[in-house]
């Protein structure tokens, strides 16, 4: 079984929707873009980044969450986890798992297909995202070559830059190492995005598990200091981009995370 990712997007959304939302939901316009992309599809013979679970508009119940989708990772290679030391005469079905995609590799066309989807219901208007993941395979590789190879896309002329704040829960590092994340950050070559300082960070900013669709997510203290980060540009991309290398960095200090929830916030102070 491999990992189960929950996105979520918040601020608000207003119509008019560009789609008889009568007819459609945001399940089968996720599904239906991602397939489009070639991000998921059902065909055998293409590579998969996720698996199509759950989805749904939450705006009409919730002031703040515009919605949410659930996939699952598990569509990586299969893995021989033994082999019998003294296997039976005739054929051995030996054990196998299905490895994760790696999280980092995933979630930028993630949060871009579910940007997209929701843009299909109304005007967006994104203030955040928070990433929570279970059941994660441990010691991933780290995927700095490909965050950094794509770093030209954000080279623009365009002055629209944004900051944000960064939480986590505490899940993700072993104990109180904001500072060790953030000089791995600092380290990178990352620009147009600077990580920039710790912050404290507010009850509004704070990771928050939504325990109705995810009851089973263990849940870890809180912790009151985050990330200033600034982007070059406040779209679905480049926040995918941010959640992607906190996340990748905070990996290389505890490769055991499996379980834990990552909070991107626009600042407008």
């Amino acid at each position: 079984m491999g990992a189960t990712l929950f996105l979520e997007a918040f601020g608000r959304i207003s119509g008019p929707a560009t789609i008889n939302s009568r007819e459609e939901d945001l399940h089968s316009v996720f599904r239906e873009r991602a397939e489009l992309m070639r991000w998921a599809t059902t065909s055998n013979d293409r590579p998969l980044l996720w698996l199509m679970e759950e989805a749904e508009i939450t705006a009409d119940t919730d002031t703040h969450r515009i919605g949410w989708v659930q996939v699952g990772l598990g569509v990586g290679p299969v893995e021989v986890l033994s082999t019998p030391t003294n296997p039976t005469p005739g054929w051995v079905g030996l054990p196998v798992r299905q490895t994760s995609t790696n999280l980092a590799m995933a979630l930028v066309p993630l949060v871009q297909c579910f940007d997209d989807s929701l843009r299909r219901f109304g005007v967006v208007e994104l203030a955040g995202l928070q990433v929570t993941v279970s059941t994660l395979d441990a010691d991933t590789q780290s995927c700095i070559g490909y965050l950094v190879s794509v770093l030209n896309w954000f080279n623009t002329d365009s002055k629209a830059g944004a900051e944000a704040i960064v939480a986590f829960d505490q899940n993700l590092l072993e104990g109180n190492k904001v500072s060790e994340l953030l000089a791995i950050l600092q380290r990178r070559n990352t620009y147009p995005f600077e990580f920039r300082t710790f912050t404290p960070v507010s009850d509004k900013q704070m990771v928050s598990i939504p325990l109705e669709e995810m009851p089973y997510y263990p849940i870890a203290p809180q912790p009151d200091t985050g990330m200033f980060v600034t982007l070059p540009e406040w779209t679905p991309s480049a926040a995918g981009w941010v959640l992607a290398s906190v996340i990748d960095a905070a990996r290389l200090i505890n490769p055991s995370a499996t379980e834990f929830a990552v909070r991107l916030t626009r600042f407008q102070g």
